[in-house]
């Protein structure tokens, strides 16, 4: 097990928060957060893939550790910023892995930078509106009637929210450590953070009309790629893991008997599928 490094890189005048481990000459693996929480979801993952490969973590701004953005957030920005983080962290060729929000940015992120990517992990990282479940109907009831919506969304960023994603979907809910949501609302109640937070949701809208553009960025990249899914996840269902297979046919399918937050049931078997993605993906 490497030891973690905790630090901040400046990128347009925000403090953007970085979990490093491994050796830096070796592959690197970007990890990418999902809502509503952090690279600390990742810290077991890390642990576990450090000694063979470089792992590097990035709290998109007003996530985690990094500061917000002074304008109202939107994915293109979180992109942006989390782009440019790679670049002065001088990363070459590397592989992303992506969870939740991951997908989003991570997509964004893969068209600017192209034959950098040398492989994609998508752990209920949605890129196909055949991965949409029933979770996400409270949303798109929101996006098409904001006043109607409005009392939900705000429940969505309350401790109760937070609790209910980190246990969507669980085998057994005693395998999720309480204090990963406690975490996760410290930064939602920092003054304006929830506010900040349904801004996103609110531009999460916006994702779909782009998943065009990745599926075929897919499609001519064909890239290394390890779905990676917990099959009771409400919001992103098993449908979005097997819709990867339509652009990239040889890509690894795994549905797992957990939910949302697969890491906290499934870090083992998840870390050994991504360290084979990993020596496939770096083979050459």
């Amino acid at each position: 097990m490497s030891a973690i490094r905790h630090y901040y890189v400046e990128i347009d005048s925000l403090k953007v928060f970085v979990r490093e481990a491994g050796d830096a000459a070796r592959p690197t693996l970007v990890l990418l957060p999902g809502y509503p929480s952090s690279t600390r979801s990742y810290i077991r993952l890390i642990d576990r893939l450090s000694p063979n490969w470089h792992t590097v973590a990035i709290d998109y701004p007003g996530f985690g550790s990094s500061d917000p953005l002074p304008e109202s957030p939107t994915f293109d920005r979180l992109a942006e910023i989390t782009g440019k983080a790679i670049d002065e962290l001088g990363i070459g060729d590397y592989a992303i892995y992506m969870f939740d929000f991951g997908a989003p940015v991570g997509f964004r992120i893969a068209l600017k930078h192209d034959q950098r990517v040398r492989g994609i992990v998508t752990q209920n990282g949605n890129a196909y509106v055949d991965g949409f479940g029933p979770a996400v109907s409270a949303l798109s009831d929101w996006w098409q009637d904001r006043a109607a919506g409005q009392a939900t969304v705000d429940g969505f960023v309350a401790l109760a929210g937070t609790q209910m994603q980190w246990q969507a979907g669980a085998r057994n809910a005693e395998h999720i450590d309480p204090e990963q949501a406690l975490a996760d609302q410290l930064v939602l109640d920092l003054p304006g953070r929830a506010d900040y937070m349904k801004a996103l949701l609110w531009d999460y809208q916006n994702n779909p009309p782009r998943y065009p553009d990745w599926q075929a960025w897919l499609r001519r990249r064909q890239p290394k790629l390890l779905a990676a899914w917990g099959k009771n996840d409400p919001f992103f269902i098993a449908a979005g893991a097997e819709a990867y297979r339509k652009d990239v046919p040889d890509a690894n399918v795994v549905l797992f008997d957990t939910g949302h937050f697969a890491l906290e049931e499934k870090v083992d078997l998840i870390a050994g599928l991504t360290d084979s993605l990993l020596r496939d993906a770096f083979a050459n």
